[in-house]
């Protein structure tokens, strides 16, 4: 029995519940895209070494002890590996896959550079996850082309590769990606919506699960197809009102979810705890040198310049204190805010009192493209 039979459609009357809410929320030019690199924690692995490139990757744990595969590569996905899978059967179906542990700390940094190309050209950019993002278009800007070109820059830059859906709604825009070719990237036009999203499955929208796709089964509603035709009234019963609505806009391609823009970084900080508490200066400067090249490398990622600096210090008993300072010309380099960095602490009681533990700070941000140029020094 088809849905078409078992469910009527909504009929506007007085009286009835308001009909669903068809406003799109879109970015500029109508359009929203969603950049993702698949298998992310992998192709981190193969970007990072160049000998695993074009070879099944697998991320995971100890396949003896029942470890799952926390992330696949492309060629390993080519021979029905999936993310989930137990390690064990997955390198049976693929023996000669190259197995690497979880790095969580290396994945979160590629991703924050992932985020600061993407915000390079598109600066209104909503994450997801470690592996992609919405973002609108800039004004003005063809949608296809600059996405295009931005695919080419995250290759270019961070050696992954990333695939992207453009749709009317993030809702699209998500499943065009995820359905896109690899290194691949699909449009979906407002006029192809309804037929992209009709082939998909019931299972593929956002909070259904497995009892409620059943639920929806027994009605012979399998498709989003399916879905596209049904009355909110009659879905009530089977999934409740909330969610009846939720899921026709979805399957309408009609959600009308704003995207929510990560604000830029307004500040940049390392700090450490010392092993042994000490006031020798030359060692507290060491430590100031190890922060500030770690802040170099924050402030390239994040394509920024900085105008100020604090140092907070926690002395052995436990009293804190913090200095600062701001300079006309930016600070880019570690050697730049390690000089500024031994300025603050000479100002402090770091040599007659020991340190336990030290913060470093980098305030004023500005995008590095703008910043005033730094005088080169004399000597």
């Amino acid at each position: 029995m088809s849905p078409r039979t078992v469910l009527r459609r909504a009929q506007t009357a007085e009286g009835e519940r308001p009909p669903l809410s068809c406003v799109r929320v879109q970015g500029p030019g109508g359009m929203i895209v969603f950049v993702r690199v698949p298998g992310f924690y992998a192709a981190v692995e193969q970007a990072d070494h160049g000998e695993y490139r074009g070879r099944p990757v697998l991320v995971g744990g100890d396949p003896g002890k029942g470890a799952l595969v926390v992330s696949a590569s492309e060629e390993a996905r080519q021979v029905s590996v999936f993310e989930g899978m137990p390690l064990a059967e997955a390198l049976k179906l693929c023996p000669d896959a190259v197995l690497r542990p979880t790095r969580l700390p290396r994945y979160r940094e590629v991703a924050a550079e992932l985020r600061a190309v993407l915000r390079n050209t598109a600066p209104r950019l909503e994450p997801v996850g470690l592996d992609g993002a919405y973002l609108d278009p800039p004004a003005g800007a063809p949608a296809f082309e600059t996405t295009a070109e931005l695919c080419v820059e995250v290759r270019a830059e961070l050696g992954l590769s990333a695939v992207a859906g453009i749709g009317t709604s993030r809702f699209v825009a998500y499943q065009a990606a995820h359905h896109a070719s690899p290194q691949g990237l699909r449009l979906v036009s407002a006029g192809q919506t309804r037929d992209f999203l009709g082939n998909l499955p019931v299972t593929d929208i956002w909070g259904l699960g497995p009892a409620a796709a059943e639920r929806l089964a027994q009605h012979g509603i399998a498709k989003l197809s399916h879905l596209q035709e049904c009355d909110p009234e009659l879905l009530e019963p089977i999934v409740g009102l909330r969610n009846a609505l939720l899921f026709l806009e979805l399957a309408r391609g009609e959600d009308g979810t704003r995207l929510r823009p990560q604000l830029p970084v307004k500040s940049l900080s390392r700090e450490v705890t010392l092993e042994t508490s000490t006031s020798d200066l030359r060692a507290l400067g060491e430590t100031l040198g190890e922060l500030a090249s770690q802040l170099e490398a924050m402030l390239v990622r994040e394509r920024r310049a900085a105008r100020s600096a604090t140092l907070a210090l926690v002395y052995v008993d436990g009293e804190r204190t913090t200095r600062t300072a701001t300079r006309e010309l930016p600070l880019l380099v570690a050697a730049d805010i390690r000089e500024l960095a031994g300025e603050l602490l000479s100002r402090s009681q770091a040599g007659l009192r020991p340190v336990r533990r030290l913060r470093l700070q980098l305030t004023k941000l500005g995008r590095r493209e703008t910043a005033p140029a730094r005088q080169l020094r004399l000597f």
